[in-house]
């Protein structure tokens, strides 16, 4: 069998190795640089494996395979990938919340409120982005720890706001404390995801 690891043809005895888990784990001890790294992608024969079929390579046998292609980065470079992403997310969530205040002033409550569950899901999606990366990112903790902070009081007022069915009040929450909150959020993670040393001044925190 052929392996590949990271654009290079590897020597590696795997008639040991019952399926790919198994060949990856083996493949994960050689050429680390002393760095944790993490698998983004498995090839298989040519065909790219789903993020669902990374989940569970222990399913996937050896027998008939030619050849296999590993691609794997530094765990430090794919939480930092993370971070740009978070931040490209962040606008995305504040494009929604436009829309979302639109239909609330409108009195079209309805149909903010259908555009504001699918806010608060965005937001869960990013907390766990904020807290998986900050696992990894000691240095970024602090900054995302006290940017998530920031929004989680105006996330209660929203709450209460809603059990109020008090549209205008929704819509003022949104605009002016929660939409801004988000954007800085995007910021911080953006400003994270730059190397240490072409990041210029302080990383910008809510006030």
């Amino acid at each position: 069998m052929d392996l590949i690891l990271n654009g290079e043809a590897k020597r590696l005895d795997t008639t040991d190795c019952a399926n790919l888990a198994e060949l990856v784990s083996m493949a994960e001890n050689i050429d680390t640089d002393g760095e944790e790294s993490v698998v983004v992608s498995v090839e298989v024969d040519g065909e790219t494996l789903s993020p669902d079929d990374l989940g569970g390579l222990e399913r996937h046998p050896l027998d008939g395979v030619d050849r296999v292609a590993i691609q794997r980065r530094p765990t430090r470079v794919v939480a930092l990938s993370v971070l740009e992403q978070g931040a490209d997310y962040c606008g995305r969530i504040a494009g929604a919340i436009d829309g979302c205040v639109g239909e609330f002033r409108s009195a079209r409550s309805d149909r903010g409120n259908e555009i504001l569950a699918n806010v608060t899901d965005s937001l869960t999606v990013l907390t766990g982005i904020t807290h998986s990366v900050a696992s990894i990112l000691a240095n970024a903790a602090e900054d995302l720890a006290a940017v998530q902070g920031e929004i989680f009081p105006w996330l209660q007022e929203l709450v209460e706001a809603q059990a109020q069915e008090d549209p205008l009040r929704i819509a003022d929450l949104l605009e002016y404390e929660i939409k801004p909150r988000i954007e800085n959020w995007g910021v911080v993670m953006r400003a994270l995801a730059q190397p240490r040393d072409s990041a210029q001044g302080d990383v910008p925190l809510s006030s």
